[in-house]
C-alpha cells in the first residue's frame, strides 16, 4: 500500500496480520521518499521526514528540491512566502535569501534570489563540495570554476545566517541525504525540527525490491 498516517488504518492491517500470519505488508509511495527516509532513520532511529519551518530562514538553500511543490508531502509553500515579505526590522533586511541549483524550471526555482541550471550529476558534487567547506574538510571535489563559483555564493550566505540557515535537497540517493541532515545539524539549524518529524511517509524502496 502507499504510506498511510492514520493510526486507525494501521491497527487495522496489524490486526489483518494477526490472523493471516502468512501476509506480509510492504509500503510504497508513488513519489518516493525512500531516501530521506532512510537517512533519518540512520540517524535519529525513526522513519519520518524532518519538519522544516521556512519562516525561521534566512537563507535557503535548496538542490534539486522543488519544496514549493509536493516535495516531501509539501505544505511548505505558506511559511516561505511569509519570509518573502521585502520588509526592514531595525533597518535590516527580514527578507529570506534563496538559492536554487536545478536541472529544470520549477516552481520553487522560479521564486529563487539566484538559480542555478545545474545536471543532476553536478547536483551531487555540488553538495559535497558544501559539506566540505562546512566540515573543513581536506577531501578534494572535481567541480567545475563556474559550479564552485556558485557553490561558494551560497557557503557565505549558509555561514553567515548560521542557526537562521537550512540546506534541502531533492536527490533521490541515501548518501545524499545524510549530508544534507549533517550540515543542518552543523549549522545548528532553527528551520529544521529534528525532533517533531512528519510521520505522513514511511515508504521503503529497499523492502519492496528485496
Amino acid at each position: 500500500t502507499s504510506s498511510y498516517p492514520s493510526p486507525t488504518t494501521k491497527k487495522i492491517i496489524n490486526d489483518f496480520i494477526d490472523v493471516y500470519p502468512n501476509v506480509s505488508h510492504y509500503y510504497y509511495d508513488a513519489i518516493s521518499q525512500s531516501a530521506a527516509l532512510n537517512a533519518f532513520e540512520k540517524a535519529y532511529n525513526v522513519r519520518a521526514l524532518p519538519a522544516y519551518d521556512f519562516t525561521k530562514a534566512k537563507c535557503i538553500v535548496s538542490i534539486g528540491a522543488d519544496f514549493l511543490a509536493d516535495w516531501q508531502g509539501g505544505g511548505f509553500d505558506c511559511n516561505y512566502a511569509k519570509k518573502r515579505v521585502p520588509k526592514k526590522v531595525k533597518g535590516k533586511s527580514s527578507m529570506s535569501k534563496h538559492f536554487q541549483f536545478e536541472a529544470n524550471m520549477s516552481l520553487t526555482g522560479a521564486n529563487a534570489d539566484h538559480r542555478f541550471a545545474v545536471k543532476p550529476s553536478d547536483q551531487k558534487k555540488i553538495l559535497v563540495y558544501i559539506y566540505n567547506v562546512i566540515f573543513e574538510s581536506n577531501e578534494n571535489i572535481q567541480i567545475e570554476k563556474d559550479l564552485k563559483t556558485y557553490a561558494d555564493k551560497a557557503i557565505s550566505s549558509l555561514l553567515n545566517s548560521a542557526d537562521k540557515a537550512v540546506l534541502v535537497t531533492g536527490i533521490q540517493d541515501s548518501y545524499a541525504q545524510e549530508l544534507a541532515l549533517s550540515i543542518n545539524m552543523k549549522l545548528n539549524s532553527q528551520v529544521i525540527d529534528f525532533y517533531n518529524p512528519r510521520l505522513i511517509r514511511t515508504g521503503s524502496n529497499f523492502e519492496l525490491d528485496k
